[in-house]
């Protein structure tokens, strides 16, 4: 008689694909997801934020501003990390958004800056133990495919729930999708606190601030904070023209650039996607380095689209694109460049994006009224080259298990 061999469950598959159990990623990406709604959901709103605090839209952006630049604390919660434990400080990453979320609504004018303070501690405190927690759980060569999939509710935060969040501020006012988030973002902490369980983790869990600072000196870590700072300056360049340019240039209304912000948060999860399917076939620095160039190139392409506007829109598509698979692609890269203190370059990580993300916009709006859109397009390439050298020269490949 043949023996019958039972069916790989669901569960089984996921984990021999992604190299971690399916509970443990739907707690992460459900986390991770609270937290990138409450990330973006300030950028489409903020007539209606600015308006609802008694500010104008200059004095809300530099509200925007502190909460991106508090990303230099990012080292602190690294290093907190690598000596608590990861989920601890993810919790206290989602607290802190939810604290931030309910003083933001009970804040008027300027007294909104201790709570955007507080909101911008939950990406900061939350995004490098999350990274570094899939990277101590997952082998290296699937780690690009897991990490992909977690950094995939960046787009499905756009796609599926600013939608949501723009019915219910013109039903009910901006306060109240507010209150709900903050809520979600308690329940996302205690879920994280209550249910991901410890990873054993091969990291220095004393590293010293002496130590931090020889880790910070060492050339492939300094490449990589160059690296992250020169791309981030790239990604909110491109975030901040498209809207000016099309707005400028063909006349469209907030419900049509609405309309195309969602065509580019499908784009970032086709890119997302991409990269969790493909980087680990490819390899970390060979895929990142396309990326890199390919996005350097589509964006010196763009200008050559400002008089056809279906080309211009498909144009920026493709753009986001390669820009999400470049961020998602260069994350597996990261981790291997110092693991016995991951958790701390992450948060290194994140210190050069939050810096390339504060610079981004004010490059882009200068750059748009100096020199037009050729002008932001080229300081955004080239950003991106330098940083496809730094990386080609300074950062390895290397499997550690």
């Amino acid at each position: 008689m043949t023996p019958i061999t039972p069916a790989v469950s669901l569960p089984g598959k996921f984990k021999t694909f992604f190299g971690i159990s399916l509970q443990v990623m739907g707690v992460v990406f459900f986390a991770r997801l609270i937290l990138d709604i409450g990330t973006r959901v300030v950028f489409p709103f903020i007539p209606q934020l600015s308006a609802g605090l008694g500010l104008t839209v200059v004095g809300f952006s530099w509200l925007l501003f502190i909460r991106g630049i508090i990303g230099v604390a990012g080292p602190i919660f690294g290093v907190w990390s690598d000596r608590y434990g990861r989920r601890k400080v993810m919790a206290v990453g989602l607290l802190c958004q939810a604290l931030g979320m309910v003083g933001l609504t009970l804040s008027w004018q300027w007294w909104a800056i201790l709570p955007m303070l507080f909101f911008g501690l939950g990406l900061t405190a939350f995004i490098p133990p999350q990274q570094a927690y899939i990277s101590d759980q997952v082998a290296y060569e699937r780690r690009g495919r897991a990490l992909a999939i977690v950094e995939a509710s960046w787009a499905i935060a756009a796609i599926v729930f600013l939608p949501l969040i723009g019915w219910l501020i013109d039903a009910f006012g901006w306060r109240v999708p507010f209150f709900i988030m903050s809520f979600f973002s308690l329940v996302g902490a205690l879920v994280v606190w209550r249910y991901l369980p410890p990873t054993a983790h091969h990291t220095q869990t004393n590293i010293s601030w002496a130590e931090m600072r020889r880790l910070c000196l060492r050339p492939n870590i300094l490449a990589s904070i160059f690296v992250a700072l020169l791309l981030f300056i790239t990604v909110d360049c491109f975030i901040s023209v498209w809207g000016i340019w099309l707005s400028a240039d063909y006349g469209l209304d907030a419900a049509a650039l609405g309309l195309v912000a969602t065509g580019i948060g499908l784009a970032e999860l086709v890119g997302s996607a991409s990269s969790s399917l493909f980087i680990d076939r490819i390899g970390k620095r060979r895929g990142s380095g396309l990326g890199l160039f390919l996005t350097a190139t589509i964006l010196l392409l763009l200008p050559l689209t400002q008089n056809f506007f279906f080309l211009a829109v498909a144009a920026l598509i493709v753009t986001g694109v390669f820009i999400e698979f470049t961020i998602v692609s260069l994350i597996p890269l990261y981790s291997e460049q110092a693991p016995e203190a991951r958790g701390t370059v992450f948060s290194l990580i994140l210190l050069g994006a939050a810096i390339g993300g504060a610079m981004g916009t004010p490059i882009a709006a200068t750059g748009w009224e100096t020199f037009g859109l050729g002008g932001v397009c080229a300081i955004a390439a080239a950003c991106l080259l330098a940083a496809l050298a730094l990386m080609g020269r300074f950062l390895r490949e290397e499997s550690h298990h």
